[in-house]
């Protein structure tokens, strides 16, 4: 004979609401935030849309002239405007297109890349890592090396200046030379950081950069940069540390 359950007494009920009003919560916080990223990547649609069409860049420069250039790599989900603001380098972090708040924030330039006349030999492109699989988040499919061998084409469209009130664009493909898995490390510390080389133009910080990559490198490419060639790294968050990066190195086809 079964025995009869005891009623819940006012202590267990107040647990059990409070954990409902929670999972509420919870659930209300979820639906805003899938809400939110989907809004987002249409926003992020519209542009790509602008930039679709002949001379797109040039709209796309136009509409906001925070952006510096374009990056696309097919058949991932990178494809995004490339924006960079010197006097507030991480504007994009957490800003769309449109300079509202986003979460999912922008690809931006670092401010030490291309501030001068002369344009440093590695531009340095940081996104967001979202788990719904925008931004850079496809960068991390790079630790593997067949991946890498059927994605090895990065291209990116640079806005190296304005003439007669028209952007100047300049558009190149960078072949994938190195992708590593790093971290943000103590400033006093002498390990290398790849995050530090994008304002350099002489050959010896050059030359300390690749040799730094390759020996993070998680797999050999064959590839080996000279002095002269022009580097973009691509860098976004990575779980695997406090304060994890990862980060795909490409030099310009000749």
């Amino acid at each position: 004979m079964s025995k009869k359950r005891k009623p819940l007494g006012p202590a267990r009920w107040a647990i059990l609401i409070a954990c409902a009003i929670v999972f509420c919560g919870c659930l209300a916080y979820l639906g805003m935030w899938v809400k939110d990223n989907v809004e987002e990547q249409n926003d992020f649609k519209e542009v790509s849309q602008v930039h679709e069409k002949k001379d797109g860049l040039a709209e796309v420069y136009a509409m906001n002239q925070d952006a510096v250039g374009w990056i696309t790599i097919d058949d991932t989900n990178i494809d995004y405007p490339v924006m960079q603001t010197i006097d507030d380098p991480e504007y994009y972090l957490h800003r769309d297109f449109k300079k509202g708040y986003s979460e999912s924030g922008t690809p931006f330039l670092d401010a030490a890349s291309r501030t001068g006349d002369e344009p440093t030999w590695n531009w340095l492109i940081y996104a967001h890592n979202m788990k719904f699989g925008s931004m850079f988040h496809d960068l991390l499919e790079y630790d593997s090396k067949d991946f890498w061998e059927k994605h090895s084409t990065v291209k990116l469209q640079i806005i190296t200046g304005v003439k007669n009130g028209k952007p100047v664009i300049e558009e190149g493909e960078y072949e994938i030379f190195a992708a590593a898995r790093s971290k943000i490390r103590d400033k006093y510390s002498k390990k290398f950081k790849y995050y530090d080389y994008a304002g350099f133009t002489d050959e010896k910080s050059f030359n300390a950069f690749i040799k730094g990559v390759k020996k993070e490198a998680l797999y050999d490419t064959g590839i080996t940069p000279e002095y002269g060639e022009q580097l973009i790294t691509l860098s976004t968050c990575a779980y695997h540390d406090d304060n994890g990066r990862f980060y795909v190195v490409a030099v310009r086809k000749k």
